[in-house]
């Protein structure tokens, strides 16, 4: 893949204004060949087979293939790399990175001292191997698929049993499960792995996104809106599939051809057609591997023994094509037939679809032939398999782009979740070519690409500017240093409960309410009423219950995303809502106490207490100067109130 020579914006070749006049009015764009509804065909940069391209000779600086890249393109442009960060920053980076906590200060002191030559890759492969790992990893996946637990709409009620899913990423990236199944399980797990619960577990991914309650349960059968209602749905699952995993928005071409790339209206349809046999709703399962397994085999032998097995023990709210009526919702018994609409419109309907996919893509069946097609596992089976195929270069891509991305600050192709031509150009597309083929290759594990990009020089590069690197490379597109990030919402409420020393580490099960509730037909939400400080708000920020209408305030305030929207990236603000926030709220006021109580066990003295919350807080002892400032104001206004303080030093939200 060579694209060197394009324009690193990904704009149309024409006035962005003219492109969005021609957009708004349906008028033909330029360049557009028959059957190809953008132009160009398969010939844009992310539709083209993974380039066999390897590395560039590594330089001295080089520690790993990763940084022969990088220097190259730093090389054409006249730049140069920066130092390796001091060894605190580097702990408290890669902490933050990859499992989502602060070191403790024995960790940062032990790490400083190591003076072996491998005493970073080992506290790598230590992080890499906590259980706090998968948590902090799927916290991005569940942003990144808009999983929430309640349904969303106008009747905002709770999903009681969306938690497994939940849990079930946690657990694939605890045990670094090959990213090739982790995709086929969440889309057709129980066709293609029906031998282990994850089969059935796993398509909580398919209905983790909104659900109108209403639409479904309420409106009667046989009316345009209840059409409306299920259109809406299966768009829904059609988004989410061909978002995260293919970073392509196939759901632009629901009521015309896609405007900018090649993807024609009959395309989404046929995608549509994929998942129609399949609603949202309860769905049951053993907890059990062996039992389900069993429970399985006797199912494909006439049921015979199955009377002798216990109930399944477990529910998950998953995509089901079987489930207990309610209302006017109830299953379809096989695939629905999904027609072209015309302009989108339900009240238009074409010629009925049959299953598939993109159709632009070479070497990759659009038609699902072969199949069973009245089969609907058969049918999300072969859209799994068409995601998963070697040489699908979508697929693999992105999802080494959504790593790098987390790690760098900014994807390789900064807009993540669309590669499209209204999307950014890679700034490293050889690079990234070679991480998705050395992924895909190499068995998919997503533990080996963290280990490879955390061990580069380029990741252990200081965050300081440079002026005149700046002047020519002002966002860093380059990565001639590292990119400095704000803690998200999530990090920052774990890092306060870990500096109180009442972070609650335990795991799994159902999420914690920190609201109070009354449902009377339509729910109630009260996070002002609701004025517990117990153990319910003390496990990690990824087992709070996650509503969709009324979103937690103080997390809000911090930038934690819309669980009704596909969120590939978090939006970053810097707001006095939150200076307040961190120093005024209930949850920080409460924890600020239990903070000082622990500083004043360790040490004696309000000095030895600031430096002690200091090295708790930032890995690091306050300057001279800071400690004066605390101590005195720890001195007038209480150790609590410092100690808010310092949950409102840029050091403490940012990680250099």
């Amino acid at each position: 893949m060579h694209t060197r020579g394009m324009k690193e914006t990904g704009r149309p070749p024409f006035p962005r204004a003219l492109w969005l006049v021609a957009v708004l009015f349906g008028l033909p764009m330029a360049g557009r060949a028959e059957g190809d509804p953008a132009g160009g065909g398969a010939d844009w940069w992310s539709l083209r087979s993974l380039s066999g391209q390897g590395p560039p000779p590594q330089a001295r600086w080089a520690r790993n293939e990763i940084d022969a890249f990088v220097l190259e393109e730093l090389g054409r442009h006249g730049l140069e790399p920066s130092p390796e960060a001091d060894r605190r920053t580097l702990i408290r980076r890669l902490s933050y990175d990859l499992i989502g906590l602060p070191p403790t200060p024995e960790e940062v002191e032990r790490f400083v001292a190591d003076g072996s030559p491998r005493a970073y890759e080992d506290l790598v492969e230590r992080l890499l191997a906590s259980p706090r790992h998968g948590e902090r990893w799927a916290r991005h996946w569940l942003d990144l698929v808009h999983y929430g637990e309640t349904h969303g709409y106008d009747k905002d009620k709770k999903r009681p049993n969306a938690w497994p899913y939940r849990d079930y990423v946690i657990r694939s990236f605890n045990e670094d499960k090959p990213y090739a199944r982790f995709v086929e399980e969440q889309i057709a797990g129980d066709e293609l792995h029906p031998g282990h619960p994850d089969g059935i577990v796993a398509l909580g991914f398919l209905a983790a996104g909104p659900w109108d309650f209403v639409g479904h349960v309420e409106l009667r059968e046989g009316t345009v809106d209840k059409e409306i209602t299920r259109s809406n749905d299966r768009d829904d699952m059609v988004a989410t599939v061909m978002s995260t995993f293919a970073s392509t928005t196939a759901h632009c071409a629901r009521c015309h051809d896609h405007k900018f790339d090649p993807i024609p209206q009959s395309d989404y349809y046929r995608l549509q057609a994929v998942v129609s046999g399949v609603d949202r709703a309860d769905r049951p399962y053993d907890t059990d591997p062996a039992r389900h397994a069993l429970r399985r085999a006797r199912e494909s032998e006439t049921g015979a023994g199955l009377e002798a097995l216990p109930p399944p023990d477990g529910v998950v709210y998953a995509a089901a094509a079987t489930f207990k009526p309610e209302g006017s919702f109830a299953p379809a018994g096989g695939p629905r037939a999904v027609r072209f609409l015309m302009r989108g419109d339900v009240k238009s309907p074409g010629d009925v679809m049959s299953p598939g996919a993109l159709s632009v893509l070479p070497g990759l069946e659009r038609h699902f032939r072969g199949i069973d097609a009245r089969s609907e596992r058969a049918r999300r089976a072969a859209l799994a398999r068409w995601l998963t195929d070697p040489s699908n270069p979508l697929t693999w891509r992105s999802i080494v782009n959504r790593v790098w991305e987390r790690h760098v600050g900014r994807g390789i192709v900064e807009t993540s979740s669309d590669f499209g031509r209204m999307g950014a150009l890679p700034t490293h597309p050889d690079l990234l070519d070679w991480l998705a083929a050395r992924l895909r290759d190499g068995g998919g594990s997503l533990k080996d690409l963290h280990r490879l990009i955390v061990t580069s020089a380029t990741y252990r590069q200081s965050s300081v500017s440079r002026p005149g690197a700046a002047e020519i490379d002002s966002e860093n597109r380059r990565l001639w240093r590292m990119n400095r990030t704000r803690l998200d919402a999530e990090c920052i409420r774990d890092s306060i409960l870990h500096l109180s020393g009442r972070l609650d580490l335990r795991m799994g099960g159902p999420p914690d309410e920190e609201f109070a509730f009354k449902d009377d037909h339509s729910p109630v939400y009260d996070y002002v009423g609701y004025a517990s400080a117990g153990p319910e708000r003390r496990r990690r920020g990824i087992y709070r219950f996650i509503v969709r209408s009324v979103p937690d305030p103080w997390m809000d305030c911090l930038d934690a995303p819309d669980p009704s929207l596909l969120t590939p990236r978090r939006n970053t603000t810097l707001t006095a809502l939150q200076a307040l926030a961190l120093l005024n709220s209930p949850f920080t006021v409460v924890e600020a106490e239990a903070f000082a109580s622990r500083v004043r066990g360790m040490a004696s003295g309000l000095d030895a207490q600031v430096d002690a919350a200091f090295r708790l807080a930032l890995s690091r002892p306050p300057r001279e100067e800071e400690s004066k400032l605390l101590g005195s104001h720890a001195a007038a206004h209480g150790l609590e109130s410092a100690c808010r303080l310092i949950w409102n030093l840029n050091e403490f939200v940012f990680i250099d």
